[in-house]
């Protein structure tokens, strides 16, 4: 006999199907002009045949700040927490200027563009952003280190050296939220907060 207060068991293959999972992170978005320098980079690239790759679309451009992982489900507290973590960040605009393309080790190794020169300001927003998640339990997911850098493609094999790039001068001055369903290559923009002047 099953009381009314018991769970019954779910019938082999009868499960309900599980939904997508979420993908949040905060990022850095480059603006139109920045992004069409970046596909430009990207372009000369693969018409020079330097590598042989999966080319990131330039709509996906984006500098990873806070990997905050993949959820069942968007909670409202969730979200909540993570808006009043970046809300606490206190980093002037300042300007950001990738100068290399490089490859980072990997299966598939990514092509990535980044700056030779360590840009302070852009390591103090991510360790400010990094600790203001970890007060609020959101900080489980975030690398130890920060590389900053914007994913170009995903090669075949390691670019054989790095490439020097006329530097793109890029105006940081906000930090954005995007959600995505994992395995879906569109992202979603969940909020924008610019940073105090």
């Amino acid at each position: 006999m099953i009381h009314a207060d018991q769970p019954q068991a779910a019938l082999p293959g009868l499960e309900e199907p599980a939904g997508p999972l979420h993908r949040l992170f905060f990022a850095l978005v480059p603006p139109e002009s920045v992004r069409e320098q970046m596909a430009a980079v990207a372009h000369a690239l693969r018409e020079g045949g330097a590598i042989e790759a999966r080319w990131v679309k330039p709509a996906r451009y984006h500098v990873t700040l806070a990997f905050l992982g993949d959820h069942p489900s968007l909670r409202p507290s969730l979200l909540e927490a993570a808006r009043a973590a970046v809300g606490k960040v206190r980093v002037a605009p300042f300007t950001w200027s990738p100068d290399q393309v490089a490859s980072f080790t990997g299966r598939r190794p990514p092509c990535v563009l980044r700056s030779t020169h360590a840009s302070q300001a852009l390591q103090t927003l991510w360790e400010q952003l990094r600790r203001e998640l970890s007060l609020v339990r959101l900080g489980g997911r975030i690398e130890r280190s920060f590389t900053p850098h914007v994913t170009l493609a995903y090669g075949l094999r390691d670019l054989p050296a790095p490439i020097a790039v006329a530097p793109i001068a890029w105006l940081v001055d906000r930090v954005v939220l995007l959600h995505s369903e994992v395995g879906s290559s569109d992202y979603e923009t969940l909020g924008s907060w610019r940073l105090p002047g």
